[in-house]
């Protein structure tokens, strides 16, 4: 097969056939294909798009590309997964609870790169092992009903080297490439069912409801496609989700969440996302699956199945943060009207707690807290945040966090569960 001549396919918009996507990933991983072709080829894609019928063709290609896990284990395997937002700790909390409802959450979970935190970051300040085996997933999930941990090198090799050559060529924002990403690593999973939480707002990697639209669909079609029970909830990420951003002290927020002392932005996406799973599943319907979410978090039942996790994989729930502390002041009256969570992220990379490339070593000790939040009313010089720290110009951090804010004399309010796919 001439690889030009596929290029040439979807540059005129033509629909690839199975044979064609899956050469072309295979000799491109192997090495018989340059990047310039490649590129050519993403690029045409960028542009022309692709059907749910080819990007099931390149995602389960670029899964074969690598190791698959096959968990046996008595329950139904779930999953979700999130496009990633600033103060994003959804997956610490949902895994126990799914696991309080009798479900097998095996979540598989990324490391920080751009102005969003990584789920591995977090835990990985507690001082836990969070790259398993295989061996080790079945274990802790047969253990204690779920298991968080980092995704390997040998899980979908051709999408790492397919996504370089993306960012290098401006070609990340492909919704068909997108959804081939993230299916070709969550797919490697012997998963069930799976539900998606895709942010939306200034403090996620989809800006508008439109784009955050199209990948919903996209994920939960081509998850169907592949035989998997699948739903979406689009949320918003307008501004963070919780009361803090950064790695431990996420993780602190999370076992006060789990325990009962939970923010009501954060309890209403968690028991969402568990309310769809609840459906998909046929558990039950959403509302009842919302709810008896909701009673487990109010109630903590869930808390020493959390903490006891952690410290079997040699974590402690007590994670340090740093004892540098800013305490950041409204410069004026009114209501919060925005607030820019991109800034915020950029903001924590400055102060060591992300990643400005990958590989980067990172400061787990530093974050954000926030005490008002969008739609409240603050006085000119109330405390509305504090920024933690170790290392820097806390004025200057203090500068890039009012930055962020804006304030006006309406109120605002925010609807955090966008909308449901």
């Amino acid at each position: 097969m001439i690889f030009k001549e596929i290029i040439k396919k979807k540059r005129d918009g033509e629909t690839l056939t199975e044979d064609e996507i899956r050469e072309a990933v295979i000799r491109y991983t192997k090495g018989d294909i340059p990047d310039y072709q490649m590129a050519a080829l993403l690029m045409a894609t960028f542009f022309r798009g692709m059907t749910n019928e080819e990007t099931l063709y390149l995602t389960d290609s670029m899964l074969k590309s690598g190791e698959t896990i096959n968990i046996n284990c008595n329950g139904t395997i779930v999953d979700k997964h999130s496009t990633g937002g600033i103060g994003d700790k959804v997956s610490l909390i949902i895994a126990p609870v799914l696991a309080e409802m009798g479900f097998k959450a095996v979540l598989l979970s990324g490391r920080a790169l751009g102005f969003t935190g990584g789920t591995a970051d977090k835990l990985e300040s507690t001082g836990m092992k969070v790259t398993l085996s295989k061996e080790e997933i079945e274990k802790v999930t047969e253990k204690f009903g779920f298991s968080i941990s980092c995704q390997t090198d040998e899980i979908a090799p051709a999408d790492r080297k397919i996504y370089a050559l993306r960012d290098a060529t401006s070609t990340v924002e492909s919704i068909p490439l997108i959804v081939s990403s993230i299916l070709s690593k969550k797919l490697a999973v012997n998963t069930e069912a799976i539900v998606f939480d895709v942010k939306v707002g200034s403090g996620a990697f989809m800006k508008t409801m439109e784009m955050a639209q199209a990948l919903a669909k996209g994920l939960v079609n081509v998850s169907r496609l592949y035989g998997k029970k699948a739903g979406a909830l689009i949320t918003d990420m307008n501004q963070p989700l919780g009361r803090t951003a950064g790695n431990a002290i996420e993780v602190i927020e999370s076992l006060n969440a789990i325990s009962g002392d939970i923010s009501g932005d954060l309890l209403e996406v968690v028991t969402s996302l568990v309310g769809v799973l609840y459906e998909i599943t046929d558990s039950g319907n959403f509302k009842e699956g919302k709810e008896k979410a909701e009673e487990i978090i109010l109630s903590g039942k869930a808390t020493n199945r959390f903490t006891e996790w952690i410290e079997y994989l040699g974590g402690t729930t007590e994670p340090e943060i740093s004892k540098k502390r800013l305490l950041v002041k409204s410069p004026e009256e009114g209501y919060i009207t925005a607030i820019d969570g991109e800034k915020l992220g950029f903001l924590i990379i400055e102060m060591g707690g992300g990643r400005k490339k990958a590989g980067e070593k990172i400061d787990h000790s530093v974050g954000l807290r926030f005490f008002k939040k969008i739609g409240d009313y603050v006085k000119k010089g109330e405390p509305i945040g504090e920024i933690i720290y170790n290392n820097g110009d806390a004025k200057s951090f203090e500068t890039s966090f009012l930055k962020a804010f804006t304030f006006g004399k309406e109120k605002v309010n925010v609807n955090i569960i966008k909308n449901r796919i």
